[in-house]
């Protein structure tokens, strides 16, 4: 009986030292599959991002740049007439060099939007020309004046159809003007506002109750997007409610 229960030890002992190198080596091997596998899928969308996010600021930079050196100042361009204007807005918004960079931006855009789109009755390209037209819009804002953005919006928002609402230069009860464009999606009887460039108070840390210009677009219409460079360093966006560009 002492023999034949000596003899089962053993043999179980045999069998778990055997079995042990393998489980482990099995174990530490599917572990590292599953690691390369995650930093295969995860790494290039994470790069992605933050390339396109850093070409982004770079674009940005490059369009303030671009509209603050134009040789006319704010007064002179309001002093223009109208055909004058537009043909100042052809001439620098509308040649070679300025439309590549709308278009680049429009293009990354468009790749950060488009799982987003699909949950609206938006058509593809709409947000990525709203989010390149309205950062356009307060550059122009900040180094030309409101006018200049107007017809710059008025030169880049026409053909959007029947489907489409559009309000220019809307003023408050007192005469001030709260908003240069509003675009709405019409749905039956229903307007949703799809598109904005406003001038008010928006949310940040600490409050502030100066207005700043800023624009909105659907899907996330809800959110105020302004520029750093037009508010104060001391203030700090208020998270899901304001992006400073």
């Amino acid at each position: 009986m002492f023999k034949k229960t000596l003899l089962t030890l053993i043999t179980l002992a045999l069998v778990i030292s055997i079995w042990t190198p393998f489980s482990s080596e099995a174990s530490a091997e599917t572990h590292f599959i599953n690691s390369q596998e995650l930093e295969t899928l995860v790494t290039p969308t994470v790069l992605q991002n933050e390339q396109a996010t850093k070409e982004l600021d770079e674009l940005e930079m490059k369009m303030g740049d671009y509209i603050e050196n134009l040789p006319f100042t704010e007064k002179e361009f309001e002093n223009m007439s109208e055909s004058e204007q537009y043909k100042v807005i052809d001439q620098y918004f509308n040649n070679e060099e300025f439309l590549a960079l709308e278009n680049r931006m429009k293009q990354l855009d468009s790749k950060s939007s488009q799982s987003e789109i699909t949950t609206q009755a938006l058509p593809i390209f709409f947000v990525p020309i709203a989010m390149t037209v309205g950062r356009v819009a307060l550059w122009a804002i900040r180094s030309k004046g409101a006018k200049v953005a107007l017809k710059y919006l008025k030169n880049r928002i026409k053909g959007f159809g029947k489907n489409y609402h559009i309000d220019w230069y809307v003023k408050n009860r007192k005469g001030k003007v709260e908003s240069l464009v509003k675009v709405f999606h019409k749905k039956g009887k229903k307007k949703i506002r799809v598109f904005a460039v406003d001038n008010g108070v928006i949310p940040l840390k600490p409050g502030s109750s100066n207005w700043y210009w800023h624009f909105h677009v659907a899907p996330k219409i809800q959110i105020h997007h302004a520029l750093r460079a037009s508010v104060p360093s001391k203030h700090k966006a208020v998270k899901g409610r304001t992006i400073l560009h």
